[in-house]
């Protein structure tokens, strides 16, 4: 029973605070005004994504040693208060282009502290489950989190007299409540620690150590294991890495600028508006769904680039039909939108986890490999999808699929090099 109020209260947690970011995306449209600009935007947004990474190489590990409790329950509430400022600032018509600029800061380091304490405390509970499946369905929380705040927002806006920011408030206090329970009801560990407990990251590892013992011992990571422990610069010798991080980064670039910015593409079309909010949800209902897919084709086959690779192609030529091809009919965006976010979200999904434990599973005497590798990947990523932000906010609407072509078609030839290599190491096997 615990453990089940343990999954239900960290997966709540997270999806609300994931939450916030597309209700942000939805409603940045409706905030605009002579102070505030499309380009501001961008600044915005690049102000809270870049925070939000740093926090999390550093306020959040620094929060889960403290407490773990307190790193989930402080996230959400945090991101409440930032939200709730947001909407009494939006109400009183004094929400400025600087005050958004520091309550994105604040957001951004407030939201850094939850993902990973709820991932330690999964992995105190969870330490005996299968940790891949598990993971797979509990980060179904941060899809179902986008559905909720483009809900929330169409609610607001579209369906409601209530004034704009009531939606701002009404994010704000679903997070209020669940950070009271979570500091009522979530425990970090069971009851019984005649056991040593041990955290997610090390159950990653010792899979990643089983996986050892089938693997042949690579030149490049005897190497590495000479000259010392794998480091955040050595770490780009690894092979593989540095294109899978290269990839990752064009992938979350694109998936992150169709998080913030498809929304406001189809409020811009009349026959659209009303409806954005729901073809936008299709965006993450593909994404979960693809990542579920491609992942089990991975395990079943053994082998990532060769569903990876076709996937992406598929996605890049769906954005080309939203360029193209589609006018101003809603119906065919639900199902081209879906396309994109199994073809392109299944890919994103599948590099930044999984991968991560297959790039560093020579590497039997360095535990901390996993860690150093999925942090050097997701910063990349997280860095690349900041900066895009800039780039997104100065384009025309006629030249935003074009972008999200041209960057995810740069990730498709680094998913060729993968390929090339996957097939090339299973000619060298037989």
């Amino acid at each position: 029973m615990q453990k089940c109020v343990v999954l239900t209260l960290t997966f709540f947690s997270f999806a609300q605070i994931h939450g916030t970011r597309t209700l942000w995306s939805y409603m940045q449209k409706y905030l605009r005004s002579d102070d505030y600009t499309k380009k501001d935007t961008g600044d915005a947004n690049l102000a809270f994504l870049f925070t939000y990474g740093l926090g999390m190489n550093i306020l959040g590990p620094i929060l889960c040693r403290i407490n773990l409790k307190l790193s989930v329950a402080l996230g959400c509430i945090s991101t409440a208060m930032v939200f709730t400022a947001i909407g009494y600032l939006l109400q009183e018509k004094k929400l400025t282009y600087s005050w958004i600029i520091i309550l994105m800061i604040l957001n951004g380091l407030s939201q850094s502290t939850c993902y990973p304490g709820c991932v330690n405390i999964l992995g105190n509970w969870f330490r005996n489950a299968k940790v891949g499946i598990l993971m797979g369905i509990w980060s179904g929380c941060t899809n179902f989190g986008d559905i909720d705040g483009l809900i929330i927002g169409d609610r607001i806006v579209q369906r409601s007299s209530l004034d704009y920011s009531w939606a701002f408030y009404i994010i704000a206090i679903s997070l209020y409540a669940i950070g009271l329970l979570d500091l009522l009801f979530l425990k970090i560990a069971p009851d019984n620690r005649n056991k040593k407990v041990e955290p997610l990251q090390s159950l990653i590892d010792k899979e990643s150590e089983d996986i050892n013992k089938s693997l042949t011992e690579q030149t490049d990571s005897q190497n590495l294991n000479q000259r010392g422990k794998v480091n955040i610069l050595n770490a780009w010798c690894l092979p593989g890495v540095a294109i899978y991080a290269f990839c990752y980064g064009c992938l979350k670039g694109t998936f992150v600028g169709l998080l913030y910015w498809l929304p406001d593409y189809l409020q811009n079309d009349p026959q659209l508006e009303k409806q954005s909010s729901y073809i936008a949800q299709m965006f993450d209902v593909g994404t979960f769904i693809g990542g579920v897919f491609i992942g089990l084709l991975g395990d079943v086959y053994k082998k990532r680039a060769i569903f990876i690779s076709p996937s992406i192609m598929i996605a890049i030529a769906l954005m080309l039909m939203i360029r193209f091809l589609l006018q101003s009919d809603p119906l065919p965006y639900y199902f081209v939108v879906l396309g994109i976010g199994f073809f392109q979200g299944g890919p994103y999904n599948n590099i930044s986890g999984v991968i991560s434990i297959e790039l560093t599973t020579q590497l039997k005497n360095d535990k901390a490999a996993i860690s150093i590798v999925s942090s050097l990947i997701e910063s990349v990523g997280t860095l690349t999808a900041a900066s895009f932000q800039l780039i997104l906010s100065r384009l025309a609407d006629d030249q935003l699929f074009l972008f999200f072509t041209l960057v995810t078609g740069v990730a498709e030839l680094t998913t060729l090099v993968l390929l090339y290599q996957e097939c090339k190491k299973k000619k060298d096997q037989k």
